[in-house]
């Protein structure tokens, strides 16, 4: 597992944003109507005040997508810090270092041999769409080979990472500090502590969703600009999420984790405007129950 890969500098700018590859509608690519965007955002309080904000994100966006709005630019202002899933910039070199310290691990057998029977038409086809084999993924771990799929895909469907919300948050935070709830290395982590069962429910599910020809994406899209927290909390049940030990691992593992930090974040006086991805912020399981388990209360700002 420390073999480097070769330089994959544009595919790992894309993985760095979109991890969890369809909680966030990564590889949306179709404009939305043009409506006014009701993102979901809450504010985090006690009976002293509002301490914080909470945003879901799409990692990545069609050009032009209006989804900031008045109470948005207002919490930004209010805070004095923005705390995202990475806190560094992207830098898809670290990026590819990371990637290469977990992903390759020697004599595992082609990834079409890693799937169940029913699965290999559907990574077939993928690979025939995105001019990819088996050959080219030679020792590299499921999820990697997961990950990189879904982002050759995204590419492929116009997927830009610098189109969405955490770049231009970082861009109107001004001076104030950004900070991380994660880094590259604990992202990828996360993946290769998968076992091996789970990195192939992954793969096969990623693989699945790719050869479809519906768009997933467009309408995650749509349910994220309405603040549709209820049919976003319905799609981070299907795909590889309605697998239970991806969830998890992907979702709900790291979710307690975040809000323990954001918990003590709070404690300690800061009032942060936080902005993670939409299937983290959504259901039983998503940051606001959470953090009102902590003894916050977490409301709706409309």
């Amino acid at each position: 597992m420390k073999r480097h890969p070769s330089p994959l500098t544009r595919l790992l700018q894309l993985l760095a944003g979109c991890l969890l590859i369809s909680l966030a509608a990564c590889g949306a690519a179709t404009p939305p109507p043009e409506e006014p965007a009701k993102v979901a955002l809450w504010a985090i309080s006690d009976s002293t005040g509002v301490h914080g904000w909470l945003l879901g994100t799409v990692h990545s966006l069609p050009p032009r997508t209006n989804w900031r709005r008045p109470a948005i630019d207002n919490a930004i202002s209010g805070a004095d810090r923005l705390v995202l899933e990475i806190g560094e910039a992207l830098n898809p070199q670290v990026a590819g270092e990371a990637l290469g310290r977990l992903a390759f691990t020697p004599g595992l057998p082609p990834p079409s041999e890693r799937v169940e029977p029913k699965f290999r038409s559907d990574l077939a086809k993928v690979y025939k769409d995105l001019s990819l084999n088996d050959g080219q993924f030679k020792d590299q771990e499921s999820w990697a080979v997961a990950l990189q799929i879904a982002a050759i895909g995204g590419l492929k469907q116009g997927m830009q990472p610098d189109s969405g919300v955490e770049p231009e948050l970082r861009k109107v935070i001004g001076s104030k500090p950004v900070t991380g709830l994660e880094t590259i290395d604990s992202q990828f982590g996360i993946f290769d502590t998968l076992p091996p069962r789970a990195q192939s429910v992954l793969l096969e599910q990623v693989a699945h969703e790719a050869a479809d020809s519906r768009d997933d994406d467009k309408d995650m899209l749509a349910l994220w600009l309405r603040g549709d927290e209820l049919g976003i909390a319905r799609e981070a049940q299907t795909g590889f999420l309605a697998d239970p030990e991806l969830r998890t691992a992907l979702l709900t593992r790291r979710n307690l984790a975040w809000a323990d930090q954001i918990n003590a974040m709070l404690k300690a006086g800061a009032k942060p405007f936080i902005a993670v991805g939409a299937a983290h912020v959504a259901g039983i399981d998503g940051l606001p129950r959470l953090l009102e388990a902590r003894g916050w209360q977490v409301k709706r700002v409309y």
